[in-house]
């Protein structure tokens, strides 16, 4: 059971239309009493995912993903389960009691530092809002076509040149100065004294998904060097693990259907302020595995934009590799020499813009632009450098079909063989498994990937009499006084079963979406969504049910017939006389007991 208190869930769950929270993120469609998507935790052509408004539960039959609204959100986020409540609380206005955070991380310290950078955000916020239009920092602003606005939304303030404007202003809201230095603001200097991170700077700070600010980013007014200073790492911000203006940005993400990444703050504060709202940028660094993973819950396609400079750059394009090895689709924008996305869309405006976005190539078809523009591809030696390039990325691609299309255009873009092709992509590939042959490769163009499938072990009786169990109340009466937990073969039924029991006993129903918040720690959501969204209709409800526990207790029988011959069988072979005979009294008895 969640440290959370049952009825605080039970509230926020009767808050919650998981209908409308799924819909949030993925588009469904009528079914019949129900809603239907392709499933967004794996790859499908036909959908097989189902969201059931009258049992407030969301199961896929293709991958066996399913649960609650809590678990859908924690799946779809890559959250735990009590930050996917926090999520929904927040959304429903349901006040949380104060929780501890799991063991070895200081909590006190991380929701500390939390408020200490809001602190400084506000500070920050403020001091540009005071600045008189004269100022170098207001015809700054005012030159780079920044609306007010806009600088409000993403919190944009400014630094002065003063050494301790914010440790003083800290200190004057009783914040310690080691607390300022463990949250990255203020730094050491001589005889114990400390002094200010960011001076005469414009601020921009940088926030989760959720709209805190975990640190910032500063940025020089002129030419001096270096252009950027950043927060170090901390307690709450890894600089590796997030992506600047997601906040802002997921919902028009999951609207669009893609998101465009740049490089900086301003990129993405000027692409918001003319509507491009699915703008983020990888925070100045190249991209992680961690980033593409954090993106990849709101889309699996990305438009790279870069200038011509950077474009051209393989060490750049080599880097993109990683988005396929996520399995997600990644295309390049490059927009005209000397332009940046910021200055690009100031010119251009949002539609010129959108108009080079629509021109963004896969990074398949823009790197082998490229490698032919650099390479005579007259040459044998040249097309061996071609392909021992652009097999560094295929080979990064997870989709087997994919894979084999690739390789076939690059076969017939070179004009050589595609068995070559794939003979030197095997030999890529040597101890690496993502690699594969030729003959796998044309299998894989008439079958679509495999997907990993969550296993769910039981048999159609035990899954149907508990789904009866969980719809009425007066089935957990009949099935007490037949059966046991014991009698059932799954161990998840029989959590299941023993926890049924219970809530009768005590006089008190409980239905499948609280079900799975009270066994989370003993059996896995999908597997009690796997049970109650079975819509085969069910005719005879009484005779189904005797049915029921006949079988189960035949399959009962059965297991324990072949236990008993298992161990009869071991005690025969080591001369076991006593315990043989004994055993052998044991069968006979329950062979004439009825099923």
């Amino acid at each position: 059971m969640s440290k959370i208190p049952e009825h605080i869930l039970n509230e926020i769950q009767d808050r919650c239309d998981i209908v409308e929270v799924v819909s949030s993120y993925i588009p469904l469609n009528p079914a019949g009493r129900n809603f239907k998507a392709l499933c967004p935790f794996h790859h499908e052509k036909t959908p097989s995912f189902i969201v059931s408004p009258d049992k407030q539960i969301y199961h896929c039959f293709g991958c066996n993903s399913g649960g609650n609204v809590f678990n859908f959100v924690k799946e779809h986020e890559k959250i735990d389960f009590i930050d996917a409540v926090k999520m929904l609380a927040e959304k429903t206005g349901v006040k949380l009691p104060e929780y501890r955070q799991e063991k070895g991380e200081d909590s006190s310290l991380v929701s500390t530092i939390y408020t200490i950078n809001d602190i400084a955000a506000g500070f920050y916020s403020g001091l540009l809002i005071k600045c008189a239009a004269s100022t170098d920092v207001r015809r700054y602003v005012e030159k780079r076509g920044i609306e007010d606005a806009v600088l409000k939304k993403f919190r944009v303030g400014y630094a002065d040149s003063s050494w301790r404007s914010l440790a003083d202003y800290l200190t004057q809201r009783g914040i310690k100065h080691e607390m300022g230095l463990k949250a990255g603001l203020v730094l050491n200097g001589k005889d114990n004294s400390f002094y200010d991170l960011f001076r005469g700077r414009l601020v921009f700070p940088i926030f989760d998904v959720r709209g805190r600010v975990l640190g910032f980013g500063a940025r020089v007014m002129d030419d001096s060097l270096p252009k950027y200073i950043n927060s170090p790492e901390t307690i709450v911000y890894k600089k590796a693990q997030h992506l600047y203006g997601l906040n802002f940005a997921k919902p028009h993400i999951r609207e669009k259907g893609f998101a465009i990444i740049s490089e900086g703050y301003l990129d993405v504060i000027t692409s918001h302020q003319y509507g491009i709202n699915n703008s983020i940028s990888s925070l100045g660094t190249a991209l992680t595995v961690e980033q593409i993973r954090l993106l990849r819950r709101y889309t699996h396609k990305v438009v790279m934009v870069y200038d011509a400079d950077q474009a051209g750059e393989m060490a750049t394009l080599r880097g993109l590799d990683l988005f396929l090895e996520e399995g997600m689709n990644v295309k390049i924008a490059c927009l005209e020499k000397g332009h940046d996305p910021d200055s690009f869309i100031r010119k251009f405006g949002p539609r010129g813009f959108d108009a080079a976005i629509k021109k963004a190539k896969n990074l398949f078809e823009y790197k082998l632009g490229i490698l032919k523009e650099k390479f005579n591809t007259d040459e044998p030696e040249a097309k061996a450098e071609i392909v021992k390039e652009m097999l560094g990325t295929i080979n990064r691609v997870r989709n087997a079909v994919v894979k084999a299309e690739f390789i076939k255009n690059l076969s017939a873009e070179l004009s050589i063989k595609e068995e070559a092709v794939w003979e030197e992509l095997k030999k890529l590939g040597k101890g690496n498994r993502r690699s594969f042959s030729y003959a796998q490769g044309r299998q894989a163009t008439g079958s679509r990937e495999q997907e990993t499938k969550r296993q769910v072990s039981i048999s159609p009786a035990e899954k149907i009499l508990v789904r009866l169990m969980l719809e009425d109340a007066s089935v957990v009466d009949t099935v007490k006084g037949s059966l046991q937990p014991f009698d059932f073969k799954s161990p998840d039924v029989r959590h299941l079963i023993e926890t049924l029991f219970s809530f009768n006993a005590e006089g008190t129903a409980i239905d499948a979406r609280r079900l799975i918040n009270y066994l989370e720690d003993k059996v896995s959501p999908h597997v009690i969504s796997f049970i109650v969204n079975d819509e085969v209709r069910i005719k005879d409800k009484e005779k189904n049910i005797r049915d029921c526990i006949n079988v189960i207790k035949k399959e009962n029988k059965d297991r324990q017939l072949k236990d008993i011959q298992g161990r009869l069988s071991l005690a025969q072979k080591n001369g076991y006389k006593d315990e043989a005979n004994d055993l052998l009294e044991e069968f006979n008895r329950l062979l004439k007991t009825g099923s």
